[in-house]
């Protein structure tokens, strides 16, 4: 008779193996380093480990896993564990322990990072490992529904977003009724307040970012009763559970990825210098809110019969989940994830300046479909889910880079694909770039931090003036079609809008431009002294 092999028991702990006729839940190792009392808790799972670490109260930067070798050791001394003691607990032999205390060896596979983690009982963004990403669900809190009207109700989800895209200048004009106390970007729709615009333009390099490592979520997350009504009915039963998860099954545009993004936290300052501070949140959280309450304006709107009287005094009544938000510039309340607009201007030696628009293309984009936007734009967020990217790319100036070598020259996306830190000084087109910028032929200028009246979506307010000879030189291979939308340039010189104070006032009164654009192009043409110069 055949016999099958018993597969041999695990530690609950570390995942190691057993010795034959062991009877406990965890490996010597474990119960040496833990103790008796906490060795027989391995068996039942446990809540989220909370860090034994001192926890700073900020960072420069998340962390990026580089810490292994200092975590070990404080580990051991916690546990008064010699190396050999640490050695078997994780499966090492002690002499690759001493190299990754050292720091001479590094671990990159995150998989073995996250094993790591559960070992030691930390959090595994100490780690530099991002937050686990839940999968949104169908509710089922409202039981079952019909197919013909789970059907009916996301055709006409589907048209409000339609109509949400094609009039979204209007709309954003009566949200930006809904706020008449509240300060404005220049003379744009764009929301703002105390301590965050500057009294002039500053250099990317005055900006001071930090890193939180305990954060709160936030109080909102889209998935609120309040938010019912932006929320179709799924034909499995039930409402989507977030905006996001009905965007994806019911209108999908081309370019829609949940993707790890920086949420603002603190809008600060420090020896007379602006100082960020963020944590973690993803693209998806954002679009949850923010789209959800730029729906809701839309669909109240369109139940009046899109009545213009509604449109020049949009009232409360109508929009739950707007109100719910309260105040838009409480940063606990939601996740504010904020984008980078950048209006790119290039310098002519005989001092006039252009700059390219971006018309976004409402099938391609989930946010600002349908406006003209200036380039590049996008979402302050890391190249990859790599500890080190995520560490690398903490910078405003960086996240621009990124954007040029998308939006101007249709350069994939950077994923991380490479296993390595982007290496911003070495790869092209961000080595010319850096250079020119060190030499003073880049000026990367910051207005200050606003709010999409519409979505509530957060907008890193800014413009780059390049010197013809760069602008010609990095970008002489410019698309005119990206994944986003088209590229206008004009007919001014170097194939750019020309930045004259007719351009501007002609697009800021006659064309659907993006509220952030908006700013921009008037802050910069308030500002065109200093920043031209």
């Amino acid at each position: 008779m055949t016999t099958t092999a018993k597969t041999p028991a695990v530690c609950a702990r570390c995942g190691a193996k057993l010795s034959r006729g062991n009877t406990d839940t965890v490996c010597s190792p474990c119960r040496r380093a833990i103790g008796p009392a906490a060795a027989v808790a391995q068996a039942t799972p446990a809540a989220k480990p909370v860090s034994w670490l001192p926890a700073p109260a900020e960072r420069t930067a998340p962390p990026d896993g580089s810490n292994l070798g200092d975590v070990l050791k404080a580990y051991r001394a916690l546990h008064k564990l010699k190396q050999q003691d640490l050695a078997d607990l994780l499966g090492y032999d002690q002499s690759y322990v001493s190299l990754l205390e050292r720091g001479k060896r590094v671990i990159k596979d995150m998989d073995e990072l996250r094993r790591l983690a559960q070992v030691l009982g930390l959090p595994e963004d100490e780690l530099g490992l991002l937050p686990t990403v839940e999968p949104t669900v169908v509710s089922a809190s409202s039981g079952e529904a019909d197919p013909q009207d789970a059907a009916e109700e996301q055709r006409r989800w589907r048209m409000t977003r339609r109509d949400l895209n094609r009039h979204r200048s209007e709309l954003t004009s009566a949200a930006a009724r809904l706020y008449p106390d509240v300060g404005r970007a220049g003379n744009s729709p764009v929301l703002t307040t105390a301590g965050w615009m500057w009294p002039e333009p500053l250099d990317f390099g005055d900006i001071n970012l930090t890193w939180l490592p305990q954060t709160v979520p936030p109080e909102i997350v889209g998935a609120e009763p309040e938010s019912e009504g932006v929320r179709p009915l799924a034909a499995t039963g039930g409402r989507f559970a977030r905006y996001s998860q009905a965007i994806r099954m019911v209108d999908r545009p081309s370019l829609f990825v949940n993707r790890p993004s920086f949420r603002l936290l603190d809008v600060t300052q420090i020896d007379g210098r602006p100082k960020l501070s963020f944590g973690y949140t993803t693209y998806f959280d954002m679009a949850d809110v923010c789209e959800g309450v730029a729906h809701e304006l839309a669909g109240a709107w369109l139940a009046t019969g899109s009545d213009p009287a509604w449109i020049g005094e949009p009232n409360w009544d109508a929009l739950p989940f707007r109100a719910l938000v309260g105040d838009p510039f409480d940063l606990g309340r939601r996740p504010l994830l904020p984008s980078i607009d950048t209006l790119t201007i290039r310098l002519a030696p005989d001092g006039t300046a252009s700059f390219p628009l971006h018309h976004r293309a409402a099938s391609n984009v989930a946010l600002a479909g349908g406006t003209y936007h200036i380039m590049p734009a996008g979402v302050f967020q890391p190249s990859s889910v790599m500890p080190w990217d995520q560490s690398n790319d903490f910078d405003l100036w960086r996240n621009v880079l990124r954007e040029y070598a998308e939006e101007f020259l249709g350069d994939p996306e950077a994923d991380g694909s490479s296993g390595e830190p982007i290496d911003y000084d070495g790869v092209e087109p961000f080595r010319t770039l850096n250079e020119a910028r060190r030499a003073g032929k880049i000026r990367p200028y910051c207005f200050g931090i606003g709010l999409d009246p519409l979505t509530l979506a957060g907008e890193i307010l800014s413009a780059v003036v390049i010197e013809a000879d760069v602008y010609d030189s990095v970008f002489s291979g410019m698309v005119s079609r990206n994944t986003e939308g088209n590229v206008i340039t004009g007919t001014g010189k170097a194939g750019g809008i020309d930045f004259t104070e007719a351009n501007i006032r002609h697009l800021l009164e006659n064309e659907p431009l993006a509220s952030a654009a908006a700013a921009c192009l008037d802050l910069a043409w308030q500002h065109r002294g200093l920043i031209l110069n």
